[in-house]
């Protein structure tokens, strides 16, 4: 109902900080929800249609099939920079990506298989991506937001906010499933 407010910080982070600064929720990286127990995630609304883009819902490591030091690891899943350091931002679906990585998502009581190629790397248990679902998206307010620039600032007008609760683990496997969820390597 402000109308439009300046951005408190510059960059991608902006849009979320400032909304959650606005509603008085000091920055934290905990892996619970942020707000009264509901967690915020604020997407930029483009041409006055829906939000687009990704929302990053939570961080949850794979079971890996195979014991390997970090830097191990990494040489498998990643490739060379310019500087020769391996480094591996990919992101990872139901389709083979430029790496070879791709998800299979399972009946139950199984979860999702992350695959290199034909072998399989790794695999998130249904119970422990239900458990970390859950855990940060038990309540869930999804906002959306205009964006300007005015002079050397960005502002912001959030307009439209979506709130979720009891969130179905089913229902995230097939949306993993039909590629609206990916996963994200960093």
């Amino acid at each position: 109902s402000r109308g439009w407010i300046d951005s408190m910080r510059t960059g991608d982070t902006g849009i979320g900080y400032t909304f959650e600064s606005l509603v008085g929720v000091k920055e934290n990286n905990d892996q619970g929800a942020d707000f009264h127990g509901i967690e915020l995630k604020c997407k930029l609304k483009r041409d006055r249609r829906s939000a687009t883009g990704k929302v990053n819902l939570f961080q949850l490591a794979p079971r890996w099939s195979a014991s390997q030091r970090g830097i191990e690891r990494l040489r498998m899943l990643g490739q060379p920079n310019a500087d020769g350091r391996y480094t591996c931002y990919s992101q990872v679906s139901t389709t083979a990506n430029n790496l070879g990585l791709w998800l299979q998502a399972q009946l139950p009581p199984e979860g999702i298989r992350l695959h290199k190629d034909v072998m399989q790397i790794g695999t998130w248990a249904r119970d422990r991506l239900a458990e970390r679902l859950a855990e940060k998206h038990s309540r869930a307010a999804f906002v959306a937001a205009e964006s300007r620039r005015q002079a050397a600032t960005t502002q912001y007008k959030y307009v439209e906010l979506v709130y979720c609760e009891q969130p179905d683990i089913q229902k995230f496997i097939d949306m993993v499933d039909l590629r609206r969820i990916v996963f994200e390597f960093t």
